[in-house]
């Protein structure tokens, strides 16, 4: 059995279906996705959809997949055409400033019955996971900490907005006998010596966005010991 995390995938199906080749998934290894399965690539929804298929895949909620759970119902109604569109700003930033158009149209293309079932799916995740495995600990978060960035936090206090959106620093781990993996900020943003590769800081703490969707490469890391893994981006460019 094998444990793998990868995240920010963002519509990118292409390149984490060839990384399940790659590392040879099976039915007898785990998957924990955390966070942004969805948005600014072009099939998230299909992505989503293989995500749910697999009983060993497991999702943590990223901001942009709060988002097609935020509005899920919205555009339900809108395709059986019982209520407008959702005019919110916050609506409008989702759908305009960050990929969310191509999602919503995927979505509406579906059989009201998948759709209800994705919006299910969505209710249901999690937002942290803690594990223990041969005897280190982990903590899967899909953005990091921020406020609350000290070593006497109480997990399940912490704000859903900043689980989400914060933007750790590269060391910004408070527990230091957990090792915790984070995604949402892309590594080359902390500097071009991290560009397309895994970051991992002295103190615990490990960055495994590596931009598939920006047009660098899609980064996994397998727990059991810490191997790490590699697929070219195939995306168009885009600007963070």
């Amino acid at each position: 059995m094998a444990i793998y995390a990868i995240s920010d995938l963002h519509g990118c199906k292409d390149e984490f279906d060839q990384m399940l080749k790659k590392i040879r998934f099976s039915e007898y290894d785990y998957m924990w996705i955390i966070g942004d399965v969805c948005d600014r690539g072009r099939h998230s929804i299909a992505l989503l959809q293989e995500i749910m298929s697999h009983s060993n895949m497991h999702l943590i909620y990223g901001n942009h997949d709060l988002w097609l759970s935020r509005y899920a119902q919205a555009l339900i109604d809108a395709k059986k055409g019982t209520a407008p569109y959702p005019q919110s700003i916050d609506f409008q930033t989702w759908i305009c400033f960050n990929g969310g158009n191509l999602t919503a149209d995927e979505f509406m293309d579906l059989p009201i019955q998948e759709c209800y079932d994705i919006k299910l799916y969505l209710e249901n995740r999690i937002l942290f996971q803690r594990l223990e495995y041969s005897g280190r600990h982990y903590l899967m978060i899909h953005a990091g900490l921020e406020e609350h960035c000290h070593r006497n936090t109480i997990m399940e206090s912490v704000p859903e907005q900043e689980l989400l959106w914060s933007h750790i620093g590269i060391d910004d781990n408070p527990f230091p006998d957990t090792v915790m993996i984070v995604g949402h900020t892309p590594t080359f943003l902390y500097g071009r010596q991290y560009e397309n590769r895994i970051l991992k800081s002295e103190h615990n703490l490990i960055h495994i966005d590596c931009g598939c969707v920006y047009g660098r490469t899609l980064g996994c890391i397998r727990l059991n010991d810490m191997q790490e893994f590699y697929v070219p981006s195939s995306c168009k460019y885009l600007k963070v």
